[in-house]
């Protein structure tokens, strides 16, 4: 794709390869976080901020354990306390 005479090759993770990636997980808090939107898609946005900012490889598995392990550390919607409706 080219841009303005630049050309970059974008890679946009979207919530559907996070939930992908939830749903693989044995982990109660990823359980949560599948019933959550807010949620998918922080975690989409940062996973490819952290690309490419850092250039530090790194697969979504891993990015999303990585999340799962600091949840009690980042508290707010990553909290393990944050309750879901699952009447929805």
């Amino acid at each position: 794709m080219e841009i303005f005479g630049f050309r970059e090759v974008f890679n946009i993770t979207n919530i559907h390869e996070v939930e992908n990636v939830l749903a693989s997980m044995n982990h109660q808090l990823a359980r949560k976080w599948l019933k959550n939107d807010l949620i998918k898609r922080s975690l989409a946005v940062s996973f490819d901020y952290w690309l490419e900012d850092t250039g530090i490889p790194m697969t979504l598995e891993q990015f999303v354990q990585q999340y799962l392990e600091l949840a009690p550390d980042l508290g707010g919607i990553f909290s393990a306390d944050i309750e879901i409706d699952d009447s929805l």
